[in-house]
C-alpha cells in the first residue's frame, strides 16, 4: 500500500507542476518574444536510486528549474519507486512576426539575441520593440538600454518614427546618417547556457559572440512561439491525469480503511 500511495502522490504533484508551466505559457501567449517551456519526466526505480541527484544537505528535495519540490525519498524510504520532474526546457523556436508598421519594432529573423543594459548586468532578449526615452535613447518598454556592437547605448536624438529606418543588418539610420549597430549574439555554448529569468530576458552563463550575418526585420516585432491549441489540449490531458492520481489516491485510501475494519472485526 505505501508504495502505490507514493507513487501516486508523486505522479499527481509532477502533473501539478506540468499545469503550472502550461498555465504560465498560455498567460505569455500575446507576449512578445516569450519562449515556450516544456517539461520532460523522468520515472525512479529503487535499484536505479543514483539516477536521483539531491542536494546533500537537502534529502528528500528535486532541484528543479521552478524551485525546490518535496519528494517521496525523503517522505517514504529510499525503496519507493516514483515519477516526477525531471527537466524544464525552453523552446526557442521562432514566433511569428507581427507587423505594427513602427520602424522602431525590429525582429530578428534566423538565430540570434538583442543585448539590454539591465540593472541585474548586460543580459539578452528577443523581445524587438522599442522606443526612445527623453533623451532620445533606445531603449525597451521596461526601460532597460538597447546595446550596440560595442556594448554602448543607441541614441537617436531629435528623432521621429518617420525619418528612421532599420537595415537588415541591424544599423538603424537617421535619415540616411547611421546612428547604431544593433548587438546581435549567440551563446558560444548554446542556448542550453542561457537561464530564463522573466520579462523576455535571458542570462547568459558564459560568453557570447556576434551572429555572422544578422537578418533583422524592420515594422514589427516577433511575437510568442506559443501555440494556444497545444497548450490547451496539454492542460487538460495534465488536468485529467492529475485527476485520475487523486481518484486512484481515495480509492486505494478506501481499501486499507475497509481492511483495517475487517482485520479488526476478525480480531
Amino acid at each position: 500500500m505505501r508504495q502505490a500511495e507514493f507513487a501516486l502522490i508523486s505522479g499527481a504533484q509532477a502533473h501539478e507542476q506540468l499545469m503550472d508551466v502550461l498555465s504560465n505559457n498560455l498567460a505569455n501567449i500575446n507576449t512578445p518574444g516569450f519562449k515556450r517551456d516544456r517539461v520532460t519526466f523522468r520515472t525512479y526505480l529503487p535499484h536505479r536510486e543514483w539516477l536521483h541527484k539531491t542536494p546533500p544537505d537537502r534529502p528528500g528535495t528535486r532541484m528543479t528549474p521552478w524551485g525546490e519540490f518535496p519528494t517521496p525519498w525523503g517522505m517514504a524510504g529510499n525503496d519507493v519507486p516514483h515519477a516526477g520532474v525531471d527537466e524544464i526546457h525552453v523552446g526557442y523556436a521562432q514566433g511569428t512576426f507581427r507587423v505594427t508598421g513602427n520602424p522602431l519594432d525590429v525582429a530578428i529573423k534566423g538565430d540570434g539575441f538583442f543585448k539590454i543594459q539591465t540593472p541585474g548586468g548586460v543580459l539578452l532578449s528577443r523581445n524587438g520593440r522599442f522606443t526612445l526615452d527623453r533623451g532620445g535613447k533606445l531603449v525597451t518598454h521596461e526601460g532597460y538600454t538597447v546595446l550596440d556592437e560595442t556594448e554602448k547605448p543607441i541614441r537617436l536624438p531629435g528623432s521621429v518614427p518617420g525619418n528612421i529606418r532599420v537595415k537588415t543588418d541591424g544599423t538603424f539610420l537617421k535619415g540616411n546618417r547611421p546612428m547604431g549597430r544593433l548587438a546581435i549574439v549567440v551563446p558560444e555554448n548554446g542556448t542550453e547556457g542561457l537561464s530564463k529569468i522573466g520579462d523576455g530576458l535571458f542570462q547568459p552563463n558564459g560568453k557570447t559572440r556576434p551572429v555572422g550575418e544578422a537578418d533583422v526585420l524592420e515594422g514589427g516585432y516577433e511575437g510568442s512561439n506559443v501555440n494556444g491549441t497545444f497548450e490547451m489540449v496539454r492542460m487538460i490531458e495534465a488536468m485529467r491525469s492529475f485527476e485520475t492520481h487523486l481518484k486512484a489516491l481515495r480509492t486505494l485510501n478506501e481499501l486499507t480503511r475497509r481492511t483495517v475494519n475487517d482485520i479488526s472485526v476478525i480480531a
